[in-house]
């Protein structure tokens, strides 16, 4: 077992959907998960761009695995704390994102060097 880590810049659909799929893939076969969200992703991720659809609506833009969309299979993953999920310190501040609604959505606020080092050397996706 070892730490499987994406960071993930765009904030396309498909780029989370690829993004979630690989770290589900890693916590399956019994990995330490971590997402790093930079950029348009992060935006996007704290505005809940990717939330779940209301029920009956269908998935978001037809992406979805076992009936289940992205933004579905992180948060339950992430419920039962298989993946962490940081937050760029420098895209919080040159997005002027409010920190404490960044907090509330992430694990950590971390910078550059520190996700590095959680990342242990391990297997890197940049999306």
């Amino acid at each position: 077992m070892g730490v499987f880590s994406v960071l993930l810049y765009s904030h396309t659909l498909d780029k989370f959907h690829e993004a979630v799929s690989f770290l589900a893939a890693a916590r399956a076969r019994g990995d330490t998960a971590i997402l790093f969200l930079r950029g348009p992703a992060l935006r996007a991720f704290i505005r809940n761009r990717w939330a779940p659809p209301a029920r009956g609506a269908g998935p978001i833009g037809g992406f979805h695995f076992n009936h289940k969309t992205p933004g579905e299979i992180l948060a339950e993953l992430r419920g039962h704390g298989k993946i962490l999920v940081y937050a760029c310190s420098a895209w919080v501040r040159q997005s002027k994102l409010d920190g404490g609604v960044v907090a509330s959505r992430v694990d950590a606020v971390v910078g550059l060097n520190a996700f590095l080092s959680q990342a242990s050397g391990g297997p890197l996706l940049n999306f």
